[in-house]
């Protein structure tokens, strides 16, 4: 069984109260004994928390988080989820990340702040494993192919904007579905074709949405009209628009799919708790 679910899509902070989505950044792709995870926002804890859970028919052995940069929503889920707490709970984890991202995790958990993961780790996990990945690696995963790419993202305004090392992911398992993951990324005519190639060969395409409209793109974000824009250049793929922001309504979110990708039948909004199964026979995701 190969599933695709979402556990967190809010972009920058998490927020309260939404029909679509209160908690930071997480997706995961289940294949067999395999958890591919996208990103380590507070929808990691919910996530966790289900993984850990008795009695499951086909538990999860492996978990593999891939975090695409240093900003803390990105991975303020990894210290409170369970299976870092659950004693002797057999999982294995592994969490790749770009160095400036890993530093960041290091810093973040180290004293007097916090605990080092590494000492959660102990009587809880079976092993954890820190993976330092770089734009254009392909990584050989357990029954899937992992590879990266470079991202356009950056936080504050000149003349203090700072460019983040950022990656977007491209998850190929074997004989089965490709997901690619494009999320902190603000597409500009010079990223067209990375994007474009990323989507071609995907089944599901996870997409930036922060913003409504291309003319509002800021701050490493995208729009919703630039992912109606990806579906419809690729009708073949089914393009999730997700890291919605913080500050925008579920109202204006939904406002703007109807305004952006009405014709659109690819084009989705990421919603905390959907769930897809992979349908081999049809090459697609089904509900």
């Amino acid at each position: 069984m190969i599933q695709f679910e979402v556990w967190g899509c809010r972009g920058s902070r998490n927020t309260d109260g939404s029909r679509i989505g209160s908690q930071t950044s997480c997706y995961a792709l289940r294949v067999g004994a395999d958890l591919f995870v996208f990103d380590a926002g507070r929808g990691l804890v919910r996530l966790a928390d289900a993984i850990v859970r008795p009695g499951q028919e086909a538990p999860v052995e492996r978990v593999h988080v891939f975090i695409t940069h240093a900003h803390l929503d990105h991975w303020e889920g990894l210290k409170d989820a369970a299976w870092m707490w659950a004693p002797r709970n057999g999982l294995d984890l592994r969490i790749y990340a770009p160095a400036e991202a890993l530093a960041a995790i290091e810093r973040g958990h180290a004293p007097p702040a916090f605990v080092p993961l590494e000492i959660l780790a102990l009587g809880t996990l079976a092993s954890l494993a820190f993976v330092e990945i770089t734009a254009a690696q392909t990584l050989a995963l357990p029954g899937a192919t992992l590879r990266a790419v470079a991202l356009h993202h950056y936080s504050g305004m000149q003349p203090h904007r700072r460019h983040l090392d950022t990656l977007g992911y491209h998850l190929a398992v074997d004989d089965g579905p490709s997901v690619a993951y494009l999320c902190d990324h603000e597409p500009t005519e010079a990223t067209q074709a990375m994007e474009d190639t990323l989507v071609a060969a995907s089944q599901l395409a996870i997409v930036d949405a922060s913003y409504a409209a291309i003319a509002e793109q800021a701050f490493g974000h995208g729009s919703v009209e630039y992912a109606a824009a990806l579906a419809r250049r690729h009708p073949a793929t089914q393009v999730l628009a997700t890291h919605h922001g913080p500050m925008r309504t579920d109202d204006a979110i939904e406002a703007a799919q109807r305004t952006y990708g009405a014709d659109c039948a690819n084009l989705q909004l990421a919603i905390e708790g959907a769930r897809a199964r992979w349908n081999a026979t049809d090459n697609r995701f089904d509900p």
